[in-house]
């Protein structure tokens, strides 16, 4: 049996015993013995406190503009505000693993582990479009994974621009055709197909 092998049967094992650890995962993913299958989004970003202000002064000069509520919202949700003075440093991650058919989500704050998932995906699982509401007026196009409960799990989102509506799009779709690839999910974007201007996006693409 070779390394990688030995690896897929051991969390294999952790997975089916009575007390799964994510934590062994995770220890297998930072010492570099375990390799993702597709990166949905990693990040490793340290925040100054000078930053931060400026975010928040630019958020809300730009409050009139739809990307003003978006930076804010971004803000607030990273938890950036909670000490704005002194700087942040974060580390996060959404992967897919393909033996386990699941998406592994984690997150360290100034070296604590603050989250940590492990979505399972089944053979009903698919990936398909949402449009999400966001601030008091807005939405937003984004791409959910759906287990075999049919609970959504947001992949990426389609933040409105100004001028790149199209490629922003189109960015993201290849996205989700490739981890649809990867990963063996169907996509299914048949509400979208009805709009003319996404059928034609997506065809430029496909």
């Amino acid at each position: 049996m070779d390394e990688f092998a030995e690896l897929e049967t051991e969390l294999s094992e952790d997975e089916n015993s009575s007390t799964p650890s994510l934590q062994h995962i995770l220890n297998f993913l930072d010492s570099g013995e375990l390799e993702v299958d597709y990166v949905i989004e990693s990040m490793d970003e340290e925040l100054t406190s000078g930053q931060k202000w400026g975010w928040l002064a630019l958020g809300i000069v730009l409050t009139p503009l739809i990307i003003g509520f978006m930076l804010l919202w971004v803000l607030i949700a990273s938890g950036s505000l909670k000490n704005i003075n002194s700087t942040t440093h974060t580390i996060s991650g959404r992967y897919y693993l393909r033996f386990y058919h699941s998406i592994l989500k984690y997150e360290y704050v100034d070296g604590r582990l603050t989250e940590a998932k492990l979505t399972t995906l089944g053979d009903n699982s698919y990936v398909s479009d949402k449009w999400v509401s966001f601030g008091d007026h807005g939405t937003m196009l984004a791409f959910y994974v759906y287990d075999n409960a049919n609970n959504g799990l947001r992949l990426w989102s389609c933040g409105a621009t100004l001028t790149r509506d199209k490629e922003n799009f189109q960015e993201v779709y290849q996205k989700v055709k490739e981890l649809c690839e990867v990963s063996g999910l169907m996509l299914d974007v048949s509400e979208l197909e009805k709009s003319k201007k996404y059928a034609k996006w997506m065809a430029e693409i496909s």
